[in-house]
Order: structure tokens, then sequence, then C-alpha cells
């Protein structure tokens, strides 16, 4: 349930990052969550499409690292996206 949560908060970080730096669609995406979270590339995918949104798909390469971070909470590495 708390990835839930988690996954929500990744989803409006990344969708107000790419709003703030003109990016339409995202090429890169790397995140890391704790060695605990059940966040994963497959989530966020689901995530991104039940929302509609279309800056995640087929052309996006997601990286989830886990490493012992605080739990219940991420870090966006890096996006690298564009404008169409």
């Amino acid at each position: 349930m708390h990835d839930t949560f988690l996954n929500q908060n990744l989803y409006e970080s990344i969708v107000g990052l790419c709003k703030e730096n003109s990016m339409d669609r995202i090429l890169n995406l790397e995140i890391t969550v704790h060695t605990h979270s059940h966040i994963c590339e497959e989530s966020i995918r689901e995530h991104f499409a039940d929302r509609k949104s279309k800056l995640i798909g087929g052309w996006t390469n997601i990286l989830v690292q886990k490493k012992e971070i605080e739990p219940l909470t991420a870090t966006i590495e890096q996006i690298d996206g564009e404008k169409k």
C-alpha cells in the first residue's frame, strides 16, 4: 500500500519536472528506491499508462536501482527527454 503512495508521488514529481523542462516524452529514466520497495519498471509503466500519460512509452528506458536508502522514499537520479 505504501508503494502505491510512493508511485503516485514519483509520478507527480516526474510530470512536474518534465513540465518545468518542456519535455514531451521521456527517453531515459533512472530511479533509486529502497531494497524492499516493490517499485519496478513495470509498476512505473503501468502507473503512467493508467493515467494516460504520453511521457513514457515503448521508447522509454527505465532503470530502477534498489539500495539501502530511507524506506518509502525514492530518488530520481536522471530524466532524459525530448520535445516531439
